[in-house]
């Protein structure tokens, strides 16, 4: 028994950290071990899901669990390398193969020999090189840019994509073939948002590694965590982990995290923080109230325009178009009605202390209080 397979057969079925990836629901249990059966193969997999979802985490611990460990991991991002680059990239090329080659280089495949390469955004690959693609998957043979000699290699390929690819098959967009030539073992990363009882796990691991980078260390407060697992999460565990470091770096001495100190779009209630809906409005069989509807919009556009002058009614009121004595007798009124716009002034009202303080340009509006009264 070699050592990764010591590891896999030491790890639990029912971990949340598997080979640092964070999860413990039930999707997440069952991608590990869909991790754990490749791994030991040398099968292609394609990993689709959202943006930040983690898919560069899963082709390296399939790597990192496999024979070909000792190799190399060479990722390659596919929509970040201008499309005229990206085949030498790739597969290299030649002296004089092009303007400005002044010598032969190796690609991303040669280095990858023996190991796995990692190709990012596969759907951004111009038909040309999904061509290219398809023969190095076939017979692990290509030609470098310039060249004639045939080199072959040995590399175990994981592609991942945020699109999807069937539409992009059904547009002629992407190849058939190669779109069944990559999906041997397909892997379908959940969005945060569809695996919520695992925000408090990944937020105590993130915290954790920064800490280990020398940050101080944070906790996070119940009503901040309620705050976290209620958010959309649209950008999935990329933009928590991001919004952790922010809080953090800026945080407040007494290292904890509050409700408080969340940003806007995260405390605001839903009705205002969601897009608008869009016209026709779903009637059903008893229609529609036609005066709430219509409140809830004037509360999503006033409740923009306090948040992009912080709180400053008089500049709200330019931006509104209305007299300003019009906006406070609008607010008054909502405020008896209970509108969960006053939830926004309230928010405004307070002390950010995760904030460096206003730019100049925003310091320049003359101040003017956030209460309705």
């Amino acid at each position: 028994m070699n050592a990764a397979d010591a590891i896999r057969d030491r790890e639990p079925r029912d971990q949340a950290d598997f080979a640092g990836i964070i999860g413990r629901h039930p999707r997440m249990q069952a991608i590990f071990e869909i991790i754990r059966r490749v791994a030991r193969t040398s099968a292609t997999v394609l990993i689709t899901g959202e943006s930040g979802t983690g898919k560069e985490l899963v082709a390296d611990a399939i790597h990192q669990l496999s024979p070909r460990r000792a190799a190399r991991f060479v990722p390659v991002h596919c929509g970040a390398i201008p499309e005229e680059l990206l085949e030498s990239e790739m597969f290299g090329h030649e002296r004089g193969a092009f303007t400005g080659a002044t010598s032969s280089r190796i690609g991303r495949f040669k280095l990858a020999d023996q190991g796995t390469i990692f190709l990012d955004e596969i759907g951004e690959m111009s038909p040309k090189l999904q061509v290219k693609l398809l023969r190095v998957l076939e017979d692990g043979r290509f030609e470098p840019v310039g060249g004639v000699a045939t080199q072959e290699v040995d590399t175990r390929i994981i592609a991942a994509t945020n699109r999807t690819l069937e539409h992009d098959v059904a547009t002629r967009h992407f190849r058939e073939d190669l779109y069944y030539r990559l999906r041997v073992v397909p892997i379908e990363m959940p969005a945060l948002r569809d695996r919520r009882e695992d925000i408090p796990l990944l937020v105590e691991h993130v915290l954790r590694e920064l800490v280990g980078k020398g940050m101080r260390r944070f906790e996070v407060a119940p009503g901040a965590m309620d705050v976290l697992q209620r958010h959309q999460w649209p950008g999935n565990v990329r933009e928590l982990r991001n919004l952790l470091e922010q809080l953090v770096v800026l945080g407040r001495p007494e290292g904890v995290i509050e409700a408080s100190d969340l940003p806007a779009h995260l405390t605001a209630p839903p009705e205002l923080h969601q897009s608008a809906r869009v016209a026709p409005w779903d009637f059903g069989v008893g229609g529609i109230d036609f005066y709430r509807e219509m409140e809830a919009i004037e509360d999503r556009i006033i409740a923009r325009a306090l948040r992009l002058t912080e709180g400053n009614k008089k500049e709200a009121a330019r931006l509104l178009q209305l007299n300003r004595t019009t906006l406070l007798e609008k607010l008054k009124r909502k405020r008896a009605q209970g509108s969960p716009l006053m939830a926004v002034l309230e928010d405004l009202g307070k002390p950010y202390r995760a904030l460096p303080p206003r730019s100049a340009a925003v310091s320049a509006i003359p101040s003017d209080d956030v209460s309705v009264a």
